[in-house]
């Protein structure tokens, strides 16, 4: 279909008339190819950047890697800051190993005593901190609230959520930020995670069925290209470690992210750094979990499916004497 001028103006009123996200009001500029939130009482925006878009080129005609944004939290109460560092040390070797790519990292620091004296972190890493402790899901979506307010959520920007305990291996951001860069309608693209994670030289990719989704992506494992932001939104303050149900809030945002995307890519194969799932854990995010995946389970036959298929997971549970008759009951009443 070919693109006509009056098509464009279309297109561009369109973005401009968007609306909310994450309590601001959202603009695209589609001359600078970023969103913009603009200041109080006025529409121009608050700050625009360039956007490193997939189509810039260097003066001797080498693509732009796409920035990769990070947004995590930590306890430093719970002694956390031994897997903060194995983090943060991860990215720095990733910067240093390729210079071409470009990653920030927004971080809040939770319970922090007010006399506390900051630590020392590197100019790539932006913290916040509080003196009390947030859910996971609202401290994420503090950080989010404040980037978008600054004005720098660019749409062909990389997105990304890890844990203050996951690591990335050598080359995997090179990889990540290559796949955005040559792949520009992948919207939305995930992996495995594991204790011993693997360092690749390539991306083997498919294209994954909502259930792989639902079974494999992961807050420490999904990356989403900036367009999906102001639709995606928030993540449900209600799920999370923290939350009123424990789990879930990444399954509902990829489920999300999964019917918003234009293309969603899957690497089958543990490419980033965290603890092992651990199975004893299923009866304590089943509610969540469950929960989540009712929220959209008539946006499609597989989301009907993907439904039933966890009613028969949390039966096996109670079938097992790992979860409550009375804790199963809640569960589906609440989902």
């Amino acid at each position: 279909m070919i693109e006509t001028a009056g098509c464009r103006n279309i297109h561009k009123r369109v973005f401009a008339a968007k609306l909310s996200c994450m309590g601001y009001f959202l603009l695209f500029n589609p001359d600078l190819n970023v969103y913009v939130a603009p200041q109080d009482g006025a529409r121009q925006p608050s700050r625009s950047l360039r956007a490193r878009s997939s189509t810039d080129m260097f003066p001797n005609n080498r693509v732009v890697m796409p920035k990769i944004t990070l947004f995590s939290t930590s306890n430093l109460r719970q002694g956390r800051s031994e897997h903060l560092q194995r983090m943060v040390d991860s990215i720095a070797r990733a910067k240093v190993e390729d210079p071409s790519i470009d990653v920030h990292l927004y971080l809040l620091l939770q319970n922090v005593p007010d006399d506390a004296v900051d630590p020392e972190f590197p100019d790539w890493i932006s913290t916040r901190r509080i003196n009390h402790q947030i859910s996971l899901s609202a401290a994420r979506n503090l950080l989010m609230r404040e980037v978008v307010k600054a004005g720098v959520v660019t749409a062909d920007g990389i997105y990304a959520f890890p844990d203050d305990d996951c690591w990335y291996p050598e080359k995997f951001l090179t990889l990540v930020a290559g796949l955005f860069r040559d792949k520009p309608e992948i919207d939305f693209w995930f992996c495995r995670y594991s204790s011993t994670p693997e360092t690749k030289s390539a991306l083997t990719t498919e294209k994954p069925a909502l259930q792989k989704v639902i079974s494999r992506a992961s807050s420490n494992t999904f990356f989403f290209r900036g367009r999906l932001l102001p639709e995606l939104q928030t993540f449900d303050e209600a799920l999370g470690v923290g939350a009123r149900l424990n789990g879930g809030e990444d399954t509902d945002y990829a489920i999300r992210a999964f019917y918003l995307a234009r293309s969603t890519l899957f690497t089958d194969a543990p490419l980033v750094g965290h603890r092992d799932h651990d199975s004893s854990l299923k009866p304590k995010y089943f509610p969540g979990t469950l929960y989540a995946i009712a929220a959209h389970k008539t946006r499609s036959i597989p989301g009907i499916i993907a439904f039933v298929r966890k009613l028969l997971v949390g039966a096996s549970l109670v079938a097992s004497g790992k979860l409550t008759l009375s804790g199963y009951i809640a569960a589906v009443r609440n989902a």
